[in-house]
């Protein structure tokens, strides 16, 4: 009779397999939302250099233009048609929400954030 018995290799428990997935799932979900964190920085420092970028465009640009026509752009829509900007520079900045306020007689852009 003993030869059917088979001797009992050590083993893990469903417990300890369990507890193993556990610790996985919640270091998997910190190092997500550290990343996620990190590209939400990425892009606000993104916005910022796009931001200083167009402004300085602007000014640039805005040299050879009537200021009666600088005065009238109050929105992102209104640069691009004044052609100092372009497209896809509009494009960036229709979706992240960037402002445009008069100073000094030239527009000057801003983040919302």
């Amino acid at each position: 009779m003993q030869k059917f018995m088979k001797k009992r290799r050590p083993a893990f428990t469903l417990i300890e397999v369990l507890a193993a997935l556990a610790i996985i799932v919640v270091l998997t979900l910190a190092l997500i939302l550290t990343v996620k964190g990190q590209v939400e920085q990425a892009h606000q420092k993104d916005v910022g250099l796009m931001v200083s970028t167009v402004n300085a465009q602007v000014e640039v640009q805005s040299t050879d233009m009537e200021s009666s026509k600088l005065s009238a752009i109050n929105d992102v829509k209104g640069l691009l048609d004044a052609g100092l900007i372009s497209t896809q520079q509009y494009q960036e900045l229709q979706k992240d929400h960037v402002k445009v306020q008069q100073s000094n007689g030239r527009p000057t852009l801003s983040t919302s954030k």
